[in-house]
């Protein structure tokens, strides 16, 4: 019956994953109560004898049915801490960026990944505390039009998301 109702669903349709309740620890644990756009969720079901459910959810609505935060601190003490940045304070301030704009790349952040994540354009990128995904953002930079860069994502219960990494490569 469980796999019968997975099967019904389009790859647009929206779900929150259930989780049953068991000692071992699995993925199953970390996704439930996650909403996922079945076009980029897990794999389905995760392990024999799954007893999740999916359960078919209307479209996530920014700050009203999903919600995205950022620690100020990926910024102020990660992005632009030339000892952790691993190089990506000098890409940002080529960019025009310094620790002075944390705040507003912040918002920045936020805003543009919670519409891309209710539009279903993230992708699915695995499990490790929580389930991951990337978002696209495309941030302004002064002399070289828009970087289109990868963000990284945990995906948390009720449709919020939270921002793990400013910065994980390029789009090409």
């Amino acid at each position: 019956k469980l796999l019968k109702n997975f099967l019904s669903l389009k790859e647009d349709d929206w779900i929150e994953w259930i989780a049953q309740p068991n000692d071992w620890q699995d993925a199953c644990d970390k996704f439930n109560g996650c909403y996922f756009i079945v076009k980029q969720m897990p794999n389905y079901p995760q392990h024999p004898n799954c007893q999740c459910r999916l359960e078919k959810i209307a479209k996530p609505i920014p700050y009203i049915t999903a919600n995205a935060t950022c620690d100020i601190r990926k910024f102020t003490e990660y992005v632009f801490d030339k000892e952790k940045s691993k190089g990506k304070k000098e890409l940002f301030e080529g960019w025009g960026y310094t620790i002075k704009d944390s705040e507003y790349l912040q918002q920045f952040y936020v805003s543009q990944a919670i519409q891309k994540y209710c539009d279903g354009e993230y992708f699915y990128k695995g499990v490790e505390y929580y389930a991951r995904i990337e978002i696209v953002i495309e941030l302004p930079s002064n002399n070289w039009g828009v970087q289109r860069i990868k963000t990284g994502w945990s995906l948390l219960p009720k449709g919020k998301i939270k921002l793990a990494t400013p910065f994980s490569g390029f789009v090409n």
